[in-house]
């Protein structure tokens, strides 16, 4: 139990790693004909919203976390296809397939399920 306690630890520290890296990447000629990705990520048992959530997308664009309604945006978003993925120590990580397209915001919204629900069944 403490040995996976650590693990999804050491995993999370890692995608927030990841994220503030990709945060940098940026390339500021890349913002013509973008759009937007916003949404929410909430518990999946009881609606709430999470905060401080790691969203990232396949393929790379910014990495954000959630604000304390579970909200988040990324801006400046090549048009084209994503998946968006969010984690949270304690939750299991989930993700949802977009299209985005230029002027527009595209939501993705996120639901997490707790760790704690499997080790009940």
């Amino acid at each position: 139990m403490l040995f996976r306690t650590i693990k999804k630890n050491i995993q999370f520290m890692f995608l927030v790693s990841l994220a503030v890296l990709l945060s940098f990447c940026s390339d500021p000629a890349k913002t013509a004909d973008t759009g937007k990705i916003s949404g929410t990520v909430y518990d999946a048992l009881n609606g709430g919203p999470i905060d401080k959530a790691l969203v990232l997308t396949t393929p790379p664009t910014s990495a954000v976390t959630t604000d304390t309604t579970g909200a988040y945006q990324i801006g400046n978003v090549q048009e084209g296809t994503y998946h968006v993925r969010a984690s949270k120590a304690g939750y299991d990580s989930a993700g949802v397939d977009i299209s985005v397209s230029a002027g527009n915001t595209t939501i993705a919204d996120i639901s997490l399920q707790s760790d704690s629900l499997k080790n009940q069944n």
